[in-house]
């Protein structure tokens, strides 16, 4: 499971360091940005 936000990865170095160290070398120690999916509804017309 990878870090979901920055203070997450914080949080798990500062009280679990271990844990932190194994889930940085396996999915990488940046989280990744959530990406927005565009709306395709259309405005209704009058």
């Amino acid at each position: 499971m990878p870090f979901k936000s920055e203070k997450q990865k914080a949080y798990l170095f500062a009280n679990e360091p271990e844990i932190a160290k194994r889930w940085a070398a396996k999915y990488g120690s940046k989280p990744k940005p959530k990406t927005k999916v565009k709306s395709t509804r259309r405005k209704k017309k009058k």
